[in-house]
């Protein structure tokens, strides 16, 4: 029994498909070729430009334009709500709207596919509402609410210049999106974040790079009807008194701090230049000291050379003689050359030539 259209009583040969009842062009032209639907609505942050889509807010990096932010949400929502009309075919998809966009608008959606020999097109108008509303992150913003807050504390009363543009520069790395608050205080800096995710990574970023020492507490712990467990996260991060670049006495040895991770500190020796790592620990531990104002620099005078030893004397204060050993000196020298050096506890501490 021959097969037929039940609309348009074209006869089934092989070479124009059929779906059910219909030949493909009356199933398109009953059907459509997708399944739109006539209204949908957008929900916008006026604030960030990020926008919801089944639920979850995406976040924009870089937008020069509302209308580009618009219709990144219209395709997303579009991707999850239009459904194709019959499974197995290719279909091309064009989204169409206006280059100014001033609150509601009619969207086109063109709908294309080809089956077999034969094309098939559709436009369908979409009405789609814009609804700015802030969404959670600027939320918090505004309300100056947050989740956590990371506490950066020195082992000195305050933080020191030196360590506040540090702090500065990885919170640059990492980026403001959820940052709520930055507040700078006497005794160091409080970072409050949106959640515990950005809050434990500021924390990590920071013992990193200083060698920092992290302590996490909970406060205003509750339950939620559900069960769930609410609180906010104090994070305090310590900071030692030792900074890359510093110098530093090291069992007898002066130094300078080349690197500083979470788990080693690079040393340089002023007098050979070899790379020693230790543990950070030392660092907590009292077993490297910072070499600070209080141990001028002092000008010294090379007087005689031997085989195994300098003769020098402090030319800036009282004259005094200095026997220092080659190895402690980083550079060949010679009588009449000025050498820069540390004096800590009478000892001479070559830094080089002056």
């Amino acid at each position: 029994m021959s097969r037929f259209c039940a609309k348009c009583g074209r006869l089934y040969n092989g070479s124009f498909p059929f779906i059910g009842n219909l030949c493909v062009k009356c199933y398109f032209e009953e059907y459509g070729i997708l399944t739109v639907p006539k209204e949908l609505t957008l929900h916008i942050c006026p604030r960030c430009l990020s926008y919801r889509v089944r639920g979850k807010w995406i976040t924009v990096e870089r937008v020069y334009r509302v209308e580009d932010v618009i219709y990144n949400a219209l395709r997303e929502e579009l991707e999850a709500k239009v459904k194709p009309s019959v499974e197995g075919f290719n279909i091309g998809v064009e989204i169409k709207i206006p280059k100014r966009i001033s609150g509601n608008f009619l969207a086109v959606l063109e709908a294309t596919t080809t089956v077999g020999d034969f094309s098939f097109s559709e436009r369908q108008n979409i009405k789609v509402n814009i609804v700015y509303e802030l969404c959670p992150v600027c939320f918090m913003k505004v309300s100056k609410s947050y989740k956590a807050i990371v506490q950066v504390r020195s082992v000195k009363t305050s933080l020191s210049r030196r360590e506040g543009i540090l702090i500065e520069g990885i919170l640059r790395e990492i980026g403001e999106r959820n940052i709520v608050e930055i507040e700078k205080l006497k005794e160091g800096i409080n970072i409050k974040t949106v959640d515990f995710t950005t809050a434990r990574r500021i924390a990590l970023k920071i013992k990193h790079r200083t060698g920092a020492q992290i302590h996490e507490t909970h406060e205003n712990v509750k339950r939620t009807r559900e069960g769930k467990r609410t609180s906010k996260l104090i994070i305090t991060v310590r900071l030692p008194e030792i900074l890359e670049g510093d110098l530093v006495i090291f069992e007898n040895e002066l130094y300078k701090v080349s690197k500083i991770s979470g788990t080693n500190v690079v040393l340089v020796s002023e007098s050979t230049g070899e790379k020693r790592n230790v543990p950070v620990e030392v660092l907590w531990r009292g077993e490297i000291k910072r070499i600070t104002s209080e141990y001028p620099t002092a000008k010294l005078l090379v007087v005689g050379v031997s085989d195994t030893v300098v003769y020098a004397i402090r030319v800036d204060k009282e004259y005094e003689m200095y026997e220092i050993p080659l190895t402690k000196i980083p550079y060949s020298v010679s009588v009449g050359e000025e050498l820069r050096a540390i004096i800590i506890n009478g000892k001479p501490y070559v830094l080089g030539k002056r």
